[in-house]
């Protein structure tokens, strides 16, 4: 297929994401750059999340929707050259949201008041079944609309697969309460329906992986939690559901799995009330980084004060959670801020342990 050339990326726009990836590639070294790393992009098209005012289906019409996103894109062309701001140029490929996995294993999805929802299946935890990917009309589509994306990044943007989740999310989702329930009344048929859940999610992540070429894969939402070459993402929703022991049990190790599954383990996203589970998160070697927005930004100390030297924090200011207070708390080290910045925040130059 033939895509328009970026006619709108100049030698500016590749000096400053340059300087921007190397920022925080540095971090995950261990080392601290002289001012505080800030990132504020976004998805580009209309149809994500159905939020847009068009609407093109991605999967049924990749070479418009690509058309769509190239053009949004080219709107934003001034952002990708900021100096202070790193905006990632990319191409989010997000069928369904955040109920990929669960339509590939089996769920009704469907679109109300915006956005895209799941029906929980029938089928009893133990009667749950590994899908058949080779023959999934869904992950194929979603394959050629990667290889697609491929061809319309021409080598400079980010090509992000789809919202993977993690066990406990899809769990839910696919289970509703039955899967908590089964935690405590039947755990070895709810370890089974997670271990074909993980496993489905880690077969989704190994096909993408060998669509995309690494140097321009990243994790989903990569317009503010990118992470360098090698680096994956977990989405740590639900996790406010559970125990500390019942995560440790169930779920930290199929999370640990997942994240394994890239070169450089990954990232764990939270949005609720997370705190429980910290003190496990830093010992865990699969997460190198945790990302915070809406609730979990207000358990930022306790998390700061938890986590080990070698994990880096993305958090997303919240009316509470500001951006002073999230520099009072972290002294703006190992820090990744999720907002744009008019003017660099500077920081003394300190080397840190670790490394990528």
């Amino acid at each position: 297929m033939n895509f328009p050339a970026l006619d709108w990326w100049t030698d500016e726009i590749e000096c400053a994401q340059a300087l921007h990836a190397s920022r925080v590639e540095a971090l995950f070294r261990g080392e601290q750059p002289d001012t505080v790393v800030a990132i504020a992009g976004r998805l580009y098209g209309g149809s994500h999340g159905l939020y847009g005012t068009s609407y093109i289906d991605m999967l049924d019409a990749p070479g418009a929707w690509l058309a769509d996103v190239l053009a949004d894109l080219a709107r934003d062309a001034h952002l990708f050259a900021d100096p202070v701001t790193f905006y990632p140029p990319n191409i989010e490929i997000d069928p369904l949201g955040v109920h990929f996995i669960d339509a590939l294993l089996g769920a009704d999805t469907y679109i109300r008041e915006g956005q895209y929802w799941s029906a929980p299946l029938d089928c009893d935890l133990e009667d749950l079944q590994m899908p058949d990917l080779d023959s999934s009309d869904l992950l194929q589509k979603a394959l050629r609309l990667a290889r697609l994306a491929v061809e319309a990044s021409q080598g400079k943007l980010y090509v992000a697969g789809p919202v993977f989740s993690c066990p406990i999310n899809i769990g839910i989702n696919i289970f509703a309460d039955r899967l908590l329930m089964g935690l405590a009344q039947r755990p070895d048929a709810a370890k089974r329906a997670l271990r074909i859940i993980t496993d489905t999610i880690i077969a989704c992540v190994r096909a993408f992986q060998e669509v995309i070429p690494p140097e321009i894969l990243r994790n989903s939402v990569v317009g503010n939690r990118y992470a360098p070459t090698g680096f994956g993402q977990i989405d740590g929703c639900a996790t406010h559901l559970v125990s500390k022991a019942h995560y440790d049990e169930f779920f930290a190790p199929f999370d640990a799995e997942i994240l394994a599954t890239w070169p450089h383990m990954g990232m764990m996203h939270l949005c609720g009330a997370h705190a429980q589970h910290f003190e496990t998160w830093s010992r865990m070697g699969a997460v190198r980084s945790i990302q915070t927005n809406d609730r979990a930004g207000e358990d930022l100390e306790p998390m700061a004060a938890a986590l080990r030297d070698d994990q880096i924090m993305y958090v997303g200011p919240t009316e509470t959670m500001t951006v002073d207070r999230i520099i009072r708390i972290t002294g703006g080290r190992r820090l990744v801020l999720q907002c744009p910045l008019n003017e660099p925040i500077p920081l003394p130059s300190r080397q840190r342990r670790g490394g990528m």
